[in-house]
């Protein structure tokens, strides 16, 4: 029996993902899972862990690429804008095990390199897909893991089904009658539009917001170098930047689509771990938090399992995952 060839082998692991998409959604999820174990477990366990993460998520943005090349109607589109995307998805996965395996080979000082390096990369990134594509807020990580089965089945169905036809001689989009809201939902007033100076004050406060966003890291890590890492004033720039960033969000919030205000959401909830950054964590939240975890762990059956090992690696954890910059 010959040897399959490189492109052979390929093509049936493409066949395989679009064929069982739900089935390589679960292989998926337990590697992803697995990195977590790994930790304590063996020598180097956080560069294993990191590695076994960043490759997880890495083959999982790879399958999502060939189930929408798969079931998408039209042909793929890998502009600048998506390409900058997909490449700050990437270094999104796998930042940290870079500077963990640079820290393991030149030391602090190359770590710190490193990681200058990538912000450096991700916000002048980013701040081409703002300035130059207007994409604010952008999401975290700017490409979204696929909804595969919600994907799949929307486009398996009909395409008949559309709510939307277009009109062959002016190419303008119109809304079926079926597509239109259910009568409940309507409010029969007509279209509000909005004047182009409060258009574009809004768009200008909102880009204002996210350029904040956006050079935070390196603010904070210039703040870092200044001040020291474990500084109250370090601490207190970068949450100054993002309450700063939110606050202008928060005015224009009814602006926003669901998906930006689901974004926003979650910044507003980044915020909790500033109680595990330095040094708000060295000086208040360990104790409270390692008690919290002995208490339940103590009165509630089975917790020990659980909280044993995260009070173990918390200092651990800390020190490698929860910076200010990686919200």
């Amino acid at each position: 029996m010959d040897k399959l060839s490189f492109k052979e082998l390929a093509a049936a692991y493409k066949r395989w993902v679009i064929s069982n998409p739900n089935l390589v959604t679960d292989v998926e999820t337990v590697a992803t899972w697995s990195s977590y174990f790994v930790a304590g477990k063996i020598n180097k366990s956080p560069i294993v862990s990191e590695l076994v993460y960043a490759l997880s998520k890495l083959v999982s943005l790879f399958n999502d690429r060939l189930i929408s090349e798969a079931y998408a109607a039209d042909v793929q589109s890998y502009s600048l804008r998506e390409q900058i995307k997909l490449w700050l998805t990437v270094i999104h996965y796998s930042e940290v095990f870079v500077e963990l395996v640079v820290k393991n080979r030149w030391g602090n000082k190359g770590k710190w390199t490193a990681t200058t390096l990538l912000q450096l990369f991700k916000c002048s990134s980013a701040l081409i897909l703002l300035l130059r594509f207007k994409e604010l807020p952008i999401q975290h990580p700017p490409v979204a893991a696929m909804q595969r089965k919600k994907f799949t089945e929307e486009k398996t169905s009909d395409d008949g089904e559309s709510s939307f036809f277009t009109l062959k001689r002016s190419g303008r989009v119109v809304r079926r009658v079926d597509g239109s809201p259910p009568v409940a939902f309507r409010d029969w007033q007509p279209l509000k539009l909005q004047d182009d100076t409060t258009v574009n004050r809004n768009v200008k406060d909102l880009m204002y917001a996210e350029s904040l966003h956006i050079l935070k890291p390196l603010i904070h890590l210039v703040a870092m170098r200044v001040f020291g890492t474990k500084a109250w004033r370090q601490w207190l720039v970068s949450l100054g930047i993002d309450l700063a960033s939110l606050k202008i969000y928060n005015r224009h919030m009814k602006d926003l689509s669901p998906e930006k205000k689901m974004e926003i959401s979650r910044r507003k909830l980044g915020l909790v771990l500033y109680l595990l950054r330095s040094p708000m964590y060295n000086g208040y939240s360990k104790n409270v938090i390692e008690s919290l975890l002995t208490s339940a762990s103590n009165k509630i059956p089975l917790m020990a399992f659980i909280c044993g090992p995260v009070i173990q690696y918390l200092n651990h954890w800390q020190d490698i995952y929860f910076y200010m910059w990686a919200s």
